[in-house]
């Protein structure tokens, strides 16, 4: 085996090797053995029944407000990214109060602007409007769109 020796802690660590099966071979471990080296492990998680569900659509702020009346002035969104950090949306989310829209290109549908709103996080609104950051990112949902997702899915 190469061997390399690190500076800070003076102890040896194996060098990932391209060789390794001949290195295998050379300490005469037994098949059975060294399979487990050369192979990925899979999951053992249960498939889904039924088909496969589609993929949810990813939309950025921008494409959730033309779909909400007014603009979406009024209504409450969320990124899902915050939900997969174990955020409530009930507690982190913005209530937006001003939307400027304009088109890209020859394209008849909002896809870009500037947003404003009110920030609750961790339950506390703040006192006055700012501009919500990241709108582009491709992960807003609507606040009521999201819980009546969730209570089919529990039904």
């Amino acid at each position: 085996l190469r061997l390399a020796r690190t500076a800070a802690t003076r102890s040896r660590q194996p060098l990932l090797s391209t060789r390794a099966p001949a290195l295998l071979a050379s300490h005469a471990l037994p098949a059975a053995a060294a399979a487990p080296l050369l192979r990925r492990r899979c999951s053992s998680a249960a498939l889904p029944d039924g088909p496969p569900q589609p993929a949810p659509t990813r939309q950025n702020l921008f494409e959730v407000a033309r779909e909400l009346p007014k603009y979406g002035v009024g209504s409450k969104v969320f990124r899902s990214g915050w939900t997969r950090n174990g955020y409530d949306p009930n507690e982190h989310h913005w209530q937006i109060t001003r939307v400027e829209l304009w088109t890209k290109g020859d394209e008849e549908q909002f896809q870009r602007g500037k947003a404003w709103g009110v920030l609750t996080w961790k339950g506390v609104t703040e006192a006055g409007e700012r501009r919500v950051r990241t709108p582009l990112k491709k992960e807003w949902v609507h606040l009521c769109d999201a819980q009546a997702g969730r209570a089919n899915s529990a039904a």
